[in-house]
């Protein structure tokens, strides 16, 4: 079993949105999915139009409180992927041992990045889940380890 880190800047809509989808996915004896944050905002919870956003496409709400990513508890085999390019190059920066194991969760798609909805409205939201939503589609289609077929 390996773990499947998803990471925005501040755990608060995007990296949620995508671990819920990997969870909805993936078997939990295979992939242990975590999301975190590079800029996590003390105190602060996840986003009310994230929670709404997964709420309307029936995924489970967080439980846990948004977290910061810790470079430690990224292992040699595990995934870490991230919704922009200033958040690979942070990431490459703060784990340098997992170098290769940081990618974009867009990688495949033609627009790569995924823009933050926060401060948008509803369907800042709904457009950015869609995206994510595609992402993971491409990766669990892309690499074995993510794929439903097995």
């Amino acid at each position: 079993m390996f773990t499947l880190h998803v990471v925005c800047m501040g755990n608060l809509c995007r990296s949620p949105m995508a671990a819920a989808l990997f969870r909805a996915r993936l078997p939990v004896d295979r992939c242990r999915v975590v999301s975190a944050g590079l800029a996590v905002p003390a105190g602060r919870p996840v986003a009310p139009l994230t929670v709404a956003t997964l709420r309307a496409n029936g995924l489970p709400v967080p439980q846990a409180s948004p977290r910061q990513f810790d470079p430690a508890t990224v292992a040699d085999e595990d995934l870490v992927l991230a919704m922009q390019h200033r958040h690979v190059r942070a990431l490459r920066a703060l784990a340098p041992h997992a170098r290769p194991r940081i990618q974009l969760l867009g990688r495949w798609m033609p627009q790569r990045e995924i823009d933050d909805p926060m401060g948008g409205g509803m369907e800042d939201f709904a457009r950015a889940f869609a995206h994510i939503a595609a992402c993971v589609e491409q990766w669990c289609a892309r690499d074995a380890r993510l794929s439903t077929r097995m």
